[in-house]
């Protein structure tokens, strides 16, 4: 089952499996250390991942992706047209990109950004005798796909899920790099004030939106087209987690081409002679320009194009939505709450609608006492300026009520 069609089990009655609730009140355990994001205040993101906004139609992905003149071709997870906003719509992008570009006379390419996007088009041109060159304005390379293990453990702070693993992509790179995955179920539960165990049909209206749209496009059901939203293809198979961290596939990736991180650009010119790209550290000419930039970066116009892009093109960035789903990995010394179940939702936990009401229960999986919680679309915004001790603790609040 899809995420996006679990997360929805609540607006259509279906049954969860659930664990007894043993006592009224529940021991605290300690907080040992916490990881946040904040992926609206990300320089070189903006947000986590597009979604078709209002007023905006798929259609404007294709818009968006359409190359310009044979100089300027565009990659990344918004200009998929039917699996974007996901790891593996970003990765075939960057693909097809590269295909297009190989197909043509090109030899000096440049690519911008070293997400999987960028990398995978940087691997196909190489190893087609291509001179690649990769622009990464971060110190390090994966763009949204990163592990941190500041903690001790590899923690997934941007993509965290392979969804769907009947012929997607990503499961074959997974297996060419000996990642392991991990299969995560269904399992889920809705703690009240005081541990009480709600049942689903008595959960209350809203929380629906928080967990199956606010968390899974990373904004509120009325900033959606609920019509595209829900017609995007999704692989079948189960959803499956990489405990050793997603960055471990990007190995695969590995080829005869330049990266060049901490550079960042800040113009692509481009005429009938070829590209110029403007970075942090000069000017280098180039025969064409993949473009692999997030939609957040490219609506904020942190790069400049001479001339403009096309009408049609600046609309479709402007029409297309950037959406926020941010994490608090919270570690404890040991587990207190529900041990066997994957999702631990907590809609009486005395804060603002969408803030800490949906937890992933990691010690299922990584038999670790860790637990990680999501806030996503406008309530992500609204905690995305206050400080991490803040944060954190509105958060050990939303546990605290939901289990003691």
């Amino acid at each position: 089952m899809q995420r996006r069609e679990f997360l929805t089990m609540l607006s259509v009655g279906a049954t969860g499996t659930f664990i007894p609730w043993h006592g009224a009140q529940a021991k605290i355990a300690p907080l040992q250390s916490y990881l946040r994001t904040n992926w609206s205040r990300d320089p070189y993101s903006f947000g986590a991942y597009s979604y078709v906004a209002k007023g905006a139609l798929q259609s404007d992905r294709i818009t968006l992706g359409a190359p310009i003149q044979n100089r300027i071709y565009f990659a990344g997870e918004a200009v998929h047209p039917k699996q974007n906003s996901t790891v593996h719509a970003a990765y075939e992008s960057g693909v097809s990109a590269a295909h297009k570009v190989r197909r043509s006379n090109i030899e000096r390419i440049a690519i911008i950004g070293a997400g999987i996007s960028g990398l995978a088009a940087a691997k196909i041109l190489s190893d087609n005798a291509k001179s690649v060159t990769v622009f990464e304005a971060r110190s390090r390379i994966g763009g949204r796909i990163w592990t941190d293990n500041s903690l001790g453990v590899p923690l997934d702070i941007g993509a965290s899920w392979i969804h769907g693993t009947r012929r997607n992509p990503l499961t074959n790179l997974a297996r060419q790099t000996n990642t392991q995955t991990i299969v995560t179920d269904d399992s889920f539960i809705i703690r009240g004030k005081g541990g009480r165990n709600i049942k689903e049909e008595n959960a209350p209206d809203w929380l629906e939106n928080v967990v199956s749209i606010q968390h899974d496009a990373g904004a509120d059901s009325s900033e959606i087209n609920l019509d595209a939203y829900f017609a995007q293809d999704e692989f079948g198979g189960p959803d499956v987690i990489l405990p050793t961290g997603y960055e471990s596939i990007l190995s695969v990736f590995r080829g005869n081409y330049t990266i060049k991180n901490s550079e960042k650009v800040t113009m692509v010119s481009h005429n009938e002679n070829g590209v110029e790209i403007t970075s942090s550290n000069g000017k280098a000419t180039f025969d064409a320009v993949i473009v692999t930039l997030p939609l957040g970066v490219l609506k904020k116009g942190v790069v400049t194009f001479k001339p403009a892009l096309p009408e049609a093109k600046q609309q479709a960035i402007e029409r297309l939505g950037m959406g926020t789903l941010d994490k608090l990995y919270l570690v404890f010394n040991e587990p207190f709450w529900d041990k066997d179940i994957t999702w631990i939702l907590t809609p009486e936990n005395g804060l603002p609608r969408g803030h800490f009401n949906q937890w992933l229960n990691l010690y299922k999986y990584l038999n670790l006492p860790i637990i990680l919680a999501f806030n996503g679309g406008p309530p992500a915004i609204e905690l995305s300026d206050m400080p991490d001790e803040v944060i954190v603790e509105r958060a050990l609040t939303s546990l605290i009520k939901s289990y003691s």
